[in-house]
């Protein structure tokens, strides 16, 4: 089966439901057609939300899950919910560096960083090149 690819604002306007026709027009898509939200798209969601709409990062992170739960929608599963599980436990961290943290874990791999905050809160998978 063909998956269609969801962009952020169709994500937004689902989620913020500041355009109601708009949003209207998104949830009755997701109802009849298999889609795929990317790892991308996702990351932009969150960013758009934390800093234009200064929203809270559990409010983030419920709204998205909300998404999440759509039969249509797909996703990767296991790294995004990693990821935002670091996300709302370390506020020093952007989901970006999360992101990149839940992947290294993961993965069985290592982040190499030079930043102090990552290196600090995912001192399990985040260390400094020697």
């Amino acid at each position: 089966m063909t998956s269609t690819s969801l962009d952020a604002n169709v994500v937004l306007r689902m989620i913020l439901n500041d355009v109601p026709e708009q949003a209207d027009r998104a949830a009755e898509f997701l109802e009849r057609h298999a889609c795929y939200l990317t790892d991308v798209v996702v990351s932009e969601c969150v960013f758009v939300l934390e800093k234009v709409y200064k929203l809270d990062r559990l409010f983030i992170k419920g709204s998205m899950e909300i998404l999440f739960e759509i039969e249509t929608v797909n996703f990767n599963e296991s790294l995004i919910e990693e990821a935002f599980d670091l996300y709302v436990a370390h506020k020093a961290l952007s989901f970006a560096d999360c992101y990149s943290a839940a992947e290294a874990a993961l993965g069985q791999n290592e982040l190499l960083t030079f930043d102090r905050a990552i290196i600090k809160k995912c001192s399990t998978v985040a260390k400094e090149p020697q």
